[in-house]
């Protein structure tokens, strides 16, 4: 049962209630628990607000807990208020269009670069943790919404303006429409798995010294990764990462496919080189979850509860 965390949103926060769920997690089979950096938000919201993460991990530390953060990237409705935001924009040339659950920030923008060092540097100044979970560091994709079969024939990045002029200066010919991408899809795809990389290879160079990192990846085909969101699973694990598929086996397509998945890891990825997140409602899922981390040989999981689990 070792390196079980449970990944705990406090919400409002309060030293005491956060005291007293860390007792009754004890109480469970976890050694560890997960903290977010930043506080829930919405599009009401003018600045982005975080928890006392200090605190958080002294208080996880006095009862023995192993500690992780995660940080949400690449996703953030306060950008959308700000005059000056580009949003991204999808191979048809469509503005995006946010909701309560996924507000999404291009990785070429300029916002969303100063707010993802922001949060590395944070990171940097807190104790030591065991890890640090980079959530949606990809080119925007709102896996828990849209189809995971994916049939396009063109890659679904971002297409912003800050996307396109980028990469006209990459290949030394002016873009103006997705129809000229495609003559150069090679390119496009190499260039936006580059930058994704390369953002992961600055949070590794600032945290280095700090912890161990993950990469959160959708719950796609291996081998569509690439394509729909410029992460290169691959590579993440060759840079010193870990990949973090996101198993929600009853969000998307139910049992049979939440096992096609796993089996794709098993096959592809070495299980020391994967941390997994599951969620769970029940008890009973939860057992069937510690099932599935055992007979996979998975050295670590993250468990996401269902509310009033605790």
């Amino acid at each position: 049962m070792e390196n079980n965390f449970l990944v705990y949103n406090p919400g409002q926060y309060d030293r005491k209630s956060l005291s007293d769920d860390l007792r009754k997690i004890k109480n469970n089979p976890f050694d560890g628990v997960v903290f977010s950096l930043t506080k829930p938000t919405t599009h009401q919201k003018k600045v982005s607000r975080f928890y006392p993460v200090n605190q958080m991990i002294t208080l996880a530390r006095e009862l023995d807990f192993k500690v992780g953060l995660v940080l949400d990237c690449f996703e953030n409705p306060v950008y959308w208020q700000k005059e000056f935001f580009t949003r991204p924009v999808n191979y048809q040339g469509k503005t995006s269009v946010a909701d309560e659950f996924y507000s999404p920030v291009c990785p070429n923008n300029p916002f969303g670069i100063e707010y993802f060092q922001k949060l590395l540097l944070k990171v940097k100044r807190l104790p030591q943790v065991e890890f640090v979970l980079l959530q949606n560091l990809r080119f925007p994709f709102f896996w828990e919404a849209e189809d995971l079969d994916v049939q396009l024939q063109v890659p679904p990045y971002c297409y912003c303006p800050f996307c396109v002029t980028e990469f006209s200066s990459v290949i030394g010919e002016v873009i103006t429409s997705t129809s000229q991408i495609i003559e150069y899809l090679p390119d496009w795809m190499e260039w936006r798995t580059g930058v994704i990389m390369s953002l992961i290879h600055d949070a590794r160079e600032v945290l280095a010294q700090k912890t161990r990192l993950a990469v959160a990846v959708p719950p796609l085909a291996i081998i569509d990764l690439p394509f729909t969101t410029g992460q290169l699973p691959g590579a993440i694990v060759e840079s010193g990462c870990l990949l973090t598929p996101l198993l929600y086996h009853k969000t998307k397509g139910g049992t049979t496919w939440f096992e096609d998945i796993i089996e794709q890891y098993r096959l592809e990825i070495k299980p020391q080189k994967l941390m997994p997140l599951f969620k769970f409602q029940t008890r009973t899922e939860f057992d069937q979850m510690i099932e599935i981390k055992t007979k996979n040989k998975y050295p670590v999981a993250l468990f996401f509860s269902g509310p009033g689990w605790v």
